[in-house]
């Protein structure tokens, strides 16, 4: 077995030495060959919203990795949080208005059902729950909120999980803790960690990792394998410039469904050294995992056309169906997030655009030969096939 710590060759080795590597990695990852679920299979789930459960064929257009509409990294330095309360108003006036015209153009382009949003805040870093449930009622959206905790890539790892984690039976602990926020309701984050929780439900996983996988974020993946094989409930993932693949093994080591894991942040540095690294994402795809592309509109460093060619070699490979798409954008960040001392005026909001997954991306897709059915694809039938469980 490979270990998921282990070396990958740098970026002098040679390409047979790389492609030996990922075809290795691969064979160990999986003993199945995954097999597209039946119609009547797709069709026994619902999806999770924070307003309750939904038909997947409710679902439109999906954005599969966003943040809305906040992100505090305050916890992760153990400091108090920014002084939420008195922007609440201003963040859902704002937000709920990116997020009409992210609906106005799914409307224009006649997709079918109500269009959808994942919410990929992890626990204690600016998820408030009913912040969200509020949310998706002024903005007429569907939004699929996560549990799971964050990694530490470019802050600590919450303390909260660190604490479950260094138990002896920290792996299930912290499966616990997602499973009863998958099954019951998530944790109200305004008082002590675990002290209460709410009555609205997530409906994904959410799994990160530094650019090597460490300690505390091995163990957070082991609880989400626990929780997802209890639950059907998917998993999506932060990966950090590479340590995709390595997701997706220990994920299939650990008997998760591959049809329910989301390999995320793809279309740069993938593997570590590339900038396309067209091949990884295809061995990715051929353990049956999703690769979502989701910094769309992410300036030159995840440029239309870029993720148009690699998620056209995906497509031409026949792995358009475990395609998916979205920004990564966050409307409202608190930047003074390591002080004591919090002021409203270190909120920095972001005139994010939730319509380039519809719009520029597209017209770049289309340029290199992809078609709007195959687009139409990634953007709502994909995703109402992982979400549903």
């Amino acid at each position: 077995m490979i270990q998921l710590g282990s070396s990958i060759p740098s970026s002098s080795s040679s390409v047979v030495d790389r492609r030996q590597f990922l075809a290795t990695t691969l064979a160990l990852a999986s003993s199945t060959v995954w097999v597209e679920p039946s119609v009547a299979q797709q069709s026994s789930g619902k999806v999770r919203t924070v307003l309750g459960p939904v038909d997947p064929q409710a679902i439109g257009a999906t954005l599969m990795h966003e943040h809305a509409p906040l992100v505090d990294w305050s916890e992760l330095y153990e400091v108090p949080i920014g002084p939420y309360a008195e922007k609440r108003d201003e963040m859902l006036t704002a937000t709920t208005k990116l997020l009409a015209a992210f609906r106005d153009v799914a409307a224009k382009k006649k997709y079918p059902g109500q269009v959808a949003l994942v919410e990929c805040t992890p626990i204690r870093v600016g998820r408030y729950p009913e912040l969200m449930v509020e949310l998706a009622k002024q903005a007429q959206v569907h939004l699929i909120a996560c549990t799971g905790f964050w990694c530490e890539a470019m802050a600590p790892q919450h303390p909260w999980a660190l604490e479950l984690g260094r138990q002896k039976d920290g792996v299930q602990r912290l499966a616990d803790l997602f499973i009863r926020e998958i099954t019951e309701g998530m944790e109200d984050p305004h008082g002590k960690w675990g002290e209460r929780f709410t009555t609205v439900k997530a409906g994904i996983i959410k799994c990160a990792t530094s650019t090597w996988l460490r300690p505390s974020e091995r163990r957070n993946h082991e609880a989400a394998a626990i929780a997802s094989r209890e639950t059907g409930c998917p998993i999506t993932t932060h990966t950090t410039d590479g340590g995709g693949l390595e997701q997706a093994e220990l994920f299939l080591k650990h008997k998760v469904r591959p049809e329910k894991i989301i390999i995320g942040h793809q279309g740069n540095k993938d593997d570590r050294t590339e900038d396309e690294e067209i091949e990884y994402h295809r061995r990715i795809a051929q353990s049956g995992c999703y690769v979502q592309f989701d910094r769309v509109g992410s300036g030159t460093k995840y440029g239309h056309e870029k993720l148009a060619r690699q998620i056209r070699a995906l497509v031409e490979a026949g792995f358009g169906k475990q395609v998916l798409l979205a920004h990564d954008h966050v409307p409202y960040f608190f930047g003074d997030y390591a002080a004591e001392k919090k002021k409203a005026s270190s909120w920095k909001f972001e005139e994010s655009d939730f319509t380039i997954a519809l719009t520029s991306l597209p017209e770049a897709l289309k340029a290199v030969g992809v078609s709007d059915q195959q687009i139409e694809m990634m953007l709502i039938h994909n995703p109402r096939r992982v979400l549903a469980f």
